[in-house]
């Protein structure tokens, strides 16, 4: 009985280290077909109007198998203006707009591929702090739109 009544302590006590140690940082995983799937966004909490700011972005896949036509659209919200992307050798990246679009060919298993940008927000004269997300979204075969999401917020500051 006193045994039981331990493990059953134990198994709370786990529980409870376990959701605090979780947090909503906005990434997301997905598995499909021996994949398994994420896209994180890190971006700083704040940045001053007209001053450029590093955003990095990941793709992995932890699974055991291949991901074909890996594909990761990045949407920047007003007032970020994209600047520039360099993306990790074997893929590609391309900004339209305020949209980044990196394409990740093959996404090999038990691999990540990664992309820095530098954005910049701008405040128009006389606005206070704004907001702003960044939000990814990694789709590929097996990987449909909205399985695999992460966003970060900017607050951008005069």
């Amino acid at each position: 009985m006193t045994r039981n009544l331990l493990l059953r302590a134990a198994v709370v006590l786990a529980a409870v280290l376990g959701m605090i140690g979780c947090k909503d940082d906005g990434n997301d995983v997905t598995s499909s077909r021996g994949s398994l799937a994420s896209v994180e966004v890190e971006a700083p909490g704040t940045a001053q109007s007209g001053a450029g700011f590093d955003v990095n972005l990941t793709a992995s896949n932890v699974g055991i198998s291949n991901i074909q036509n890996g594909r990761v659209d990045i949407t920047f919200d007003a007032p970020l203006m994209i600047l520039s992307v360099d993306p990790s050798s074997g893929t590609t990246a391309s900004i339209v707009g305020n949209r980044i679009i990196w394409d990740l060919h093959t996404l090999d298993s038990n691999t990540r591929s990664r992309l820095a940008a530098r954005a910049m927000g701008i405040l128009t004269p006389g606005q206070s702090s704004r907001a702003a997300t960044i939000r990814a979204e990694l789709t590929g075969q097996g990987i449909s739109a909205g399985d695999a999401v992460a966003t970060d917020t900017v607050t951008i500051t005069p």
